[in-house]
């Protein structure tokens, strides 16, 4: 059964969210205010359906890239003069979506090396847990170029 009225739901589209990723809608569905939400006599079985496999989706994606993000954090002692820069999720996850090839000399994927357990393997972004042993990629915190910045 669908409603005459429009769905304030009608705007979100799985197939959107399967090929753009999970920050797509993770700003609204993280609104106290307006979500989640099922409006009586606007929503219907299926839009119900719908945004349970949307939060699903986007959820289980947030969380694994938290996870990845805390799994791949290094730890330093406090020292304002030699500790890195900071890289926050945002970062992070940029730092794997740039598209290859990454060059050791862009800033945050060097703020991305240093404040993390990833490097640069054939001009791609990787985490250093997921090499296979043995192997040591072509940039990482304790081979990577100088830059002007670190003159």
């Amino acid at each position: 059964m669908t409603s005459k009225y429009r769905c304030p739901h009608d705007k979100f589209s799985l197939r959107q969210l399967k090929k753009r990723g999970f920050t797509l809608y993770l700003d609204e569905l993280f609104d106290k205010d307006g979500f989640p939400s099922i409006e009586p006599g606007y929503c219907t079985e299926e839009c119900k359906e719908k945004m349970k496999e949307i939060y699903r989706i986007t959820f289980e994606q947030y969380l694994e890239i938290i996870n990845k993000y805390y799994n791949d954090s290094r730890i330093f002692e406090y020292n304002l003069e030699k500790n890195p820069g900071d890289c926050d999720l945002w970062m992070y996850r940029e730092f794997f979506s740039t598209r290859p090839p990454v060059s050791p000399q862009d800033e945050y994927a060097r703020m991305a090396i240093k404040a993390m357990k990833v490097g640069i393997q054939d001009g791609k972004p990787v985490r250093l847990c997921e090499l296979p042993p043995g192997v040591q990629c072509d940039f990482d915190a304790t081979n990577l170029p100088d830059s002007e910045e670190d003159e």
